[in-house]
């Protein structure tokens, strides 16, 4: 149909982003926000969708065939609140306690009173059964019918409703775990069953055991909530559903449902595949990617054009503030830093009267005292309000106006009369310590992985990263700062720039260059056949470009190393190991600048990266309106003195035109803070420069 529409919606802890587009032209019909509803996340999507086809001007779509693309927080939320599944573990005698052995490294080496994340499963719930594989998957001890009927019998009469196998060595033969879970599934076919070996089929028990327990963990709820939302939307006419990954893939909600570990950083993801877009259309190809919402504040770090990846992160790692170690699952996810810094970071006197900000949030209900829908605490949002920066006008999602009253109230109450400062000095406090906060997560994401800031440029987006982005960049030295279209919405936009993508991983171990070429090919198409049964759970009419681009590559080290390197294979015919070989050498040469000439090397895993509708992702067309306004407002220093700066509305900017700061530029969802010193130009695609002037 001619106007079939999309919708790409993110939901954060305070907001939704609901981002619509007409699929003829790629034009943005209508971007705005509504509130969450963190109880039943899907509510806030519905609302969203009835707000759009209730206005009158958008009347010519009501009876459109629409399709939704998802960055969904469902997982990420259940493990964070600790809601999961109550969940069994089923491993091999004498492995019992792995989950909570974890690794010999403490999150915080000195600390003499570590805290570290609890098990998913209690150890009432961990049951283990006599049976062996070794390394290279032979049968050590055979698992028998007995211990297969034990084992359900233990499930059963614990009452669990999801269940994680993962049994020693089934990355290299998972006959003992298909087995076991074929007879749950059909004696207790209400149990989610996860089994590693399909989830995480690498080697080391740990990561693996943790993988597959998180997933077990996020089962039930993940899979219920896809299931009713697939549903509630095909009776509104929706044609598709498809989800975010937190390698910036897209999937099916049955897929989601069967392997909710990937969905643990989809909304991040989705953030920096729009920078990351952006980017090249701009021809800026290395970025740092930085998104404040209402609840947290991200960075990710994009290079050459491409997100960087990892193939192993800690989820809830850390925890009002402290690094508790988290949960590792080994999935490839695009690497992001998080912190519980937003606009509705709650500011607070601790102990000693220090001021705090964050990691805790107002969230959307009650939400920042500004919003009068009863909070009495005040935030960061709530701050900048106080000083100027944002309007008392309406904000965020429609109908949400801003109360200074009850914000200078607030910071009053909790924050300014403790420590015996103004209203102004408390405010400007809270923004610079959140700042701070925001500064180092950006010297983590950068400088602890071995990058300098200083050759990236920094794109900010959220509600409140435009508000903050400056001050980060001046601090660190990164210029520019860009600010994307619909910056308040970008997430959104990253939804519907994905392909639907699928990483495979099986290990190998085993020497380079004694290895038959035979045994890669048959490896990979072990991996290809997979893939091919997850593909056909893909609802792939989204895409109209239908071919299937297969990744393939090797994970290899020098014998006696613990890490690997990631060694990419062309397309084509496999090479022999001897050209492997040479490759590696090359690769780890370029990465550490020495060579280990008379070392031997190892294959680890095989990799294989499956990208349907691979294509060009391209930012929407941006239309500049040119009549919006431009205006004076006082702003409030720390000592409460007022000076006057110009405000901007984002339509009032033309194309190339080049503003001078101090401003500020009200623009989709957010508002940019520009420093003075400092020039913005309009850059294309609707995109905003901000440098440091340039002095005669």
């Amino acid at each position: 149909m001619a106007n079939e529409i999309q919708f790409g919606v993110d939901v954060g802890g305070t907001f939704t982003d609901i981002l619509v587009r007409r699929e003829r032209d790629g034009s943005i019909i209508s971007a705005f926000k509504v509130l969450s509803t963190p109880s039943s996340p899907a509510e806030a999507i519905f609302n969203g969708i009835e707000k759009f086809f209730e206005e009158p001007a958008n009347s010519e779509y009501r009876d459109a065939k629409f399709r939704l693309f998802h960055a969904t927080t469902v997982g990420t939320n259940t493990l964070i609140e600790k809601k999961g599944a109550r969940t069994a573990l089923v491993t091999t005698r004498g492995f019992r306690d792995i989950l909570a052995l974890r690794r010999q490294v403490r999150p915080r080496l000195y600390d003499l009173a570590p805290v570290i994340s609890p098990p998913l499963v209690q150890r009432d719930l961990r049951f283990e059964v006599d049976e062996r594989m070794s390394f290279d998957g032979k049968v050590i001890t055979a698992l028998s019918p007995s211990e297969i009927d034990g084992a359900i019998e233990k499930i059963r009469q614990s009452g669990v409703d999801s269940v994680a196998i993962c049994l020693l060595h089934s990355y290299a033969n998972d006959s003992h775990e298909r087995a076991l879970a074929g007879a749950i599934k059909s004696r207790i076919p209400k149990v989610y069953v996860t089994m590693s070996s399909d989830v995480c089929p690498e080697f080391r028990e740990f990561e693996r055991t943790s993988t597959a327990t998180v997933n077990s963990y996020l089962g039930p709820s993940v899979l219920k909530y896809m299931q009713s939302l697939h549903a509630r939307l095909s009776s509104k006419g929706a044609l598709v559903l498809s989800i975010v990954k937190s390698n910036g893939g897209l999937t099916s909600a049955v897929n989601a449902g069967r392997y909710p570990v990937h969905l643990i950083e989809s909304g991040p993801a989705a953030g920096i595949m729009a920078s990351a877009a952006l980017g090249k259309a701009l021809e800026i190809p290395d970025l740092i990617c930085f998104d404040m919402g209402g609840t947290t504040a991200k960075v990710g770090v994009v290079i050459a054009g491409q997100p960087r990846l990892t193939t192993e992160f800690y989820a809830d790692r850390f925890v009002d503030g402290k690094d508790v170690g988290g949960y590792p699952i080994k999935s490839p996810v695009i690497d992001v830093i998080e912190i519980g810094a937003g606009g509705g970071s709650l500011a607070a006197v601790a102990l000693g009267g220090l001021l705090k900000v964050g990691p805790h949030s107002a969230g959307s209900s009650p939400g920042p005292a500004c919003y009068g829908l009863g909070g009495d605490k005040p935030t960061v949002t709530d701050a900048h309000l106080i000083v100027g920066h944002l309007s008392a006008g309406t904000y965020g999602p429609r109908g949400i106006s801003l109360d200074r009253n009850l914000a200078v109230e607030a910071m009053k109450k909790h924050v300014a009369a403790p420590l015996n400062w103004s209203v102004e000095r408390a405010a400007h406090g809270v923004i610079e310590l959140a700042t701070a906060h925001m500064i180092e997560m950006v010297r983590i994401a950068t400088l602890q992985r071995g990058l300098d800031p200083r050759d990236f440029a920094l794109i900010a987006y959220g509600g409140g990263g435009p508000l903050h982005a400056c001050d980060i960049a001046n601090d660190i030295g990164i210029s520019p700062v860009i600010v994307p279209p619909y910056p308040g919405l970008f997430s959104a936009i990253g939804t519907l720039l994905g392909r639907i993508r699928h990483d495979f991983v099986k290990t190998l171990l085993c020497d380079l260059l004694q290895i038959q070429q035979e045994s890669l090919i048959s490896g990979f198409a072990d991996l290809e056949n997979k893939a091919a049964v997850l593909l056909t759970a893909e609802e792939t009419q989204h895409s109209d470009d239908a071919a299937i681009k297969l990744q393939r590559s090797l994970d290899v080290r020098f014998k006696g190393q613990l890490f690997e390197v990631n060694v990419p294979i062309d397309d084509g015919a496999l090479p022999p190991p001897a050209e492997l070989d040479s490759r590696f050498r090359k690769i780890y040469k370029a990465l550490y600048n020495y060579e280990l000439p008379d070392h031997a090397t190892e294959i680890v895993n095989l990799r294989l990266v499956t990208v349907f509708g691979a294509g060009t992702a391209r930012v929407p067309n941006y239309n500049s309106k040119k009549d919006g306004v431009r205006q004076r407002r006082q702003l409030r220093d720390p000592a409460g003195k007022s000076h006057e700066v110009t405000v901007i509305a984002r339509d009032a900017i033309g194309p190339k035109e080049v503003i001078h700061g101090p401003c500020i530029i009200e623009d989709i969802g957010a508002t940019v803070r520009v420093r003075e010193g400092q020039t913005v130009t309009a850059i294309g695609l609707g995109a905003l420069m901000i440098e440091n002037a340039v002095r005669s």
